[in-house]
């Protein structure tokens, strides 16, 4: 006896066939597009892999993987122009901390399924558009339109009553609505960095892949569910690890779940946390989807009100140039070490007078010589690749619309934990020079100056400071 037919497998069929396509539109835009993006992940995927194996420093597959991730938010930006435009504010949090809840109520209807499986969830931006509309982008480059309830349905009982699993081939969704209040924001709805304890881990909830995503948001609403009563170590130091520069609210979901009283305990004790370990907060804001009258979410508009009237700013390029830094600074150490060991060799050669010590002198020497050459090598290498990355970056900016220059060392030099003029009186004593005069060569800081114009006074103290520093190195 035949099964009866279930009418609904045709058209989830036919979702999966629109979600699995690999051919490419062929409009001579998008096609220069896709050829671009391909000769940045050519840079990084194998042209920097190939530098890497002269030498590297020991977290340079963190910094590939670093790069690999940026490159694949960049490339929702590029397939996606209207995004540029907006300053978007990453969500992040647990899993499970209630950050779709809290999108939801934020906006008065359900626009986002709950997270409820980190293999399906999918980072999600909503941002205000002329129509309302739903674009996935597929593990292919494919854009794919989806319907409400397409999109609602990519949960955990997919497979169950399907026999699919559509949000595997689906990278990231777009959700473009009318009634969105805040024309110049985007919200980004995160995949919790953290899995439950009763699944796999799965690259939804790779920490790196959160990690990146929020890194290259303008502002952060960390969400900590009330029902914990703390905020978790995991949070504070997946916290910690977020780019300190990005201005970052925590919002305390399920406040239902506690007395009132015990709400504002746990937000007195979380801010004091992040306090004392150095993690500045903006506010801690108490919400809850079940009693919105006792847990509005009026403060948290508020601060997206305010932010809807920032400037927007881009972090890619920022964010591509401190990997490349990174492995710049590796570099240089290298470069500076085997220096070092070149010049104490020469001093041996000149005040040794026995030939067999010469000849061994002579031969290390030689093999610090090489050392020393190679790393020169790898330097131009490594500045030609980065100009070659960013002058590509720049190329694909200008056609999508979104200004890209490669940023200013200086802007992005963190110059914490670097013991600068140790390593300068290093360098003295290895070449045998006397101890500067301090006191004498920092005087010149000490003096008072005029502030009535800042920035000539900065360039007076730099051209100073740049006075002290060749004391030491000269």
């Amino acid at each position: 006896m035949s099964q009866p037919i279930d009418f609904e497998i045709p058209a989830r069929y036919a979702l999966l066939c629109r979600a699995s396509q690999s051919n490419l539109e062929h409009q001579h835009d998008r096609l220069q597009l896709l050829d671009g993006l391909t000769a940045l992940q050519q840079m990084i995927s194998h042209d920097l892999p190939a530098l890497a194996r002269q030498g590297s420093p020991d977290h340079f597959a963190d910094i590939l993987r670093t790069m690999i991730l940026e490159l694949e938010h960049f490339r929702e930006f590029c397939e996606f122009p209207d995004l540029a435009q907006k300053v978007v504010i990453g969500i992040g949090g647990a899993f499970s901390a209630g950050k779709s809840s809290l999108i939801n109520t934020i906006l008065g209807k359900k626009r986002l399924v709950v997270e409820v499986d980190p293999t399906t969830s999918l980072p999600t931006y909503l941002l205000h558009g002329a129509t309302d509309q739903i674009t996935a982008l597929n593990l292919f480059q494919r854009r794919v339109s989806l319907s409400a309830d397409e999109f609602a349905t990519l949960t955990h009982e997919e497979p169950v009553k399907y026999g699919s699993q559509v949000a595997g081939l689906l990278k990231s969704a777009f959700v473009s609505d009318p009634d969105f209040a805040w024309h110049n924001l985007a919200l980004l709805d995160t995949p919790g960095y953290s899995k439950p304890e009763h699944e796999e881990a799965s690259a939804r909830t790779d920490e790196h892949v959160a990690r990146a995503q929020l890194n290259s948001a303008q502002f952060i609403v960390w969400v900590v569910s009330a029902a914990g009563g703390v905020i978790s170590e995991d949070d504070i130091q997946f916290l910690a690890s977020l780019n300190p520069d990005i201005p970052k609210l925590v919002v305390l979901s399920r406040a239902d779940a506690k007395l009132p009283h015990e709400v504002t305990q746990i937000a007195a004790l979380i801010k004091q946390t992040l306090a004392e370990r150095a993690i500045n907060v903006l506010d801690v804001l108490a919400t809850s989807a079940r009693k919105k009258r006792d847990y509005p979410v009026d403060a948290v508009t508020a601060y997206f009100d305010q932010w809807n009237n920032a400037p927007r700013q881009l972090s890619f390029a920022q964010n591509f140039k401190r990997q490349f830094m990174a492995y710049a600074r590796f570099i240089e150490s290298a470069q500076r070490l085997a220096h070092l060991r070149l010049n104490r060799l020469n001093r041996i050669l000149t005040l040794a007078d026995d030939p067999a010590i010469q000849r061994d002198a002579a031969e290390l020497q030689a093999a610090a010589q090489a050392d020393l050459s190679q790393w020169q090598a790898v330097t131009v290498q490594l500045r030609e690749l980065q100009a070659r990355f960013f002058m590509q970056l720049k190329q694909i900016g200008e056609q999508v619309g979104i200004g890209l220059p490669e940023p200013d060392e200086l802007e992005l030099l963190e110059l914490q934990g670097v013991d600068l003029l140790g390593m300068l009186r290093q360098l003295r004593t290895a070449e045998g020079r006397p101890e500067p005069d301090v006191p004498t060569a920092l005087r010149g800081l000490m003096q008072a100056g005029e502030a009535a114009n800042v920035p000539q006074l900065l360039r007076r103290t730099s051209a100073q400071y740049v006075d002290v520093l060749r004391q030491f190195a000269v």
